[in-house]
């Protein structure tokens, strides 16, 4: 499509989004917010606020791009807090900044992975595990027994993602960024990662990438994902991340589900692979290498490659929201 076909069909959408506020449509609240000019407030479609003008009204993705241009949050709808949760977008982002930084770059320096900590809450897991069954919020239904990937599902979330994984998305990144542009100075290349999420985006959709790649995973009992790489074009940013959204239980006492574990392995030129189990709590994240990493040997730093999957599933069901900073072709 041209830059005239794609000025078309945002032009469209945006009458469509138009046409939900008029209505005050809650059934799109999540989608898409709308700023006000006049008044610098942005608000969910469903606000009963008196209605903006036409000319006056701007559409964004999520709260956190309506923050970026400048607008606040209405005090009556509450756009800036995730659906289902008291939790607000912009303390996703805080949370992500308070993490232990210097620790996680040294880890993923050292292994390829590293845990971030309880990133998300009880309710916002129990959130986003229930858009599964939902149709809206998704663009496409992988099987992976059809596929060779393994047994089990995932889909993959359309624009405008749900605030809370396109807060998270947004909050990485600069770290994620950096991290991959110092590993960039250690093979001897230039850093190419820009320091924020939507330049990087830009990048990627003047690249053809233009399909959102974040997902929700669902596993039962039987069910386990094969190493594998997530690759979806030429851009591609080398670490993503993954959020254990079911309480693992000891023998299924307590929890959502047994088995399951997360894994990263990691292929040595001239030497056997080497596997890193990683354990994680409900609401807990890892960063890991999408594809390589550089390591260090006897004659300076060279590339090793990774590969992550997921262990069988003994008992129960098991969900995760895996976080792919770069989009698919």
């Amino acid at each position: 499509m041209d830059d005239t076909g794609l000025l078309d069909a945002e032009a469209a959408m945006d009458e469509a989004r138009w046409a939900a506020v008029e209505r005050r449509d809650a059934a799109m609240d999540g989608r898409f917010v709308y700023g006000v000019l006049s008044t610098g407030i942005y608000c969910r479609p469903s606000c009963p606020s008196r209605p903006a003008r036409r000319e006056n009204v701007r559409f964004f993705p999520d709260p956190a791009a309506a923050e970026a241009a400048g607008f606040r949050a209405c005090k009556r709808c509450r756009p800036d807090r995730l659906p289902d949760t008291g939790t607000p977008a912009p303390q996703v982002a805080r949370r992500i900044a308070s993490l232990n930084w210097p620790r996680i770059e040294g880890d993923l320096n050292d292994h390829g992975v590293a845990r971030l900590g309880p990133i998300l809450t009880p309710g916002d897991c129990a959130a986003l595990t229930g858009l599964y069954d939902q149709e809206a919020p998704f663009r496409s239904r992988v099987i992976m027994a059809r596929h060779g990937f393994g047994r089990g599902e995932y889909k993959y979330f359309t624009y405008p993602l749900p605030p809370v994984i396109a807060a998270l998305r947004a909050a990485v990144y600069p770290h994620a960024a950096r991290i991959a542009n110092a590993w960039r100075g250690l093979l001897g290349e230039e850093p190419v990662f820009p320091a924020s999420h939507g330049a990087y985006l830009k990048r990627c959709h003047n690249a053809g990438q233009k399909r959102p790649t974040p997902l929700l995973l669902r596993y039962g009992p039987g069910d386990y994902n094969c190493l594998h790489q997530d690759l979806y074009g030429e851009e591609v940013l080398p670490l993503q991340m993954v959020i254990l959204l079911s309480k693992p239980g000891a023998d299924f006492v307590g929890g959502d589900f047994t088995g399951g574990e997360f894994v990263v392995t990691e292929q040595r030129p001239r030497m056997q692979s080497r596997v890193e189990v990683v354990p994680l709590l409900r609401g807990e994240a890892a960063l890991f290498a999408v594809n390589e990493r550089p390591r260090q040997g006897s004659r300076g730093y060279h590339r090793v490659k990774l590969r992550h999957g997921v262990s069988r599933i003994h008992a129960g069901e098991r969900f995760a929201a895996g976080i792919i900073f770069h989009d698919a072709q």
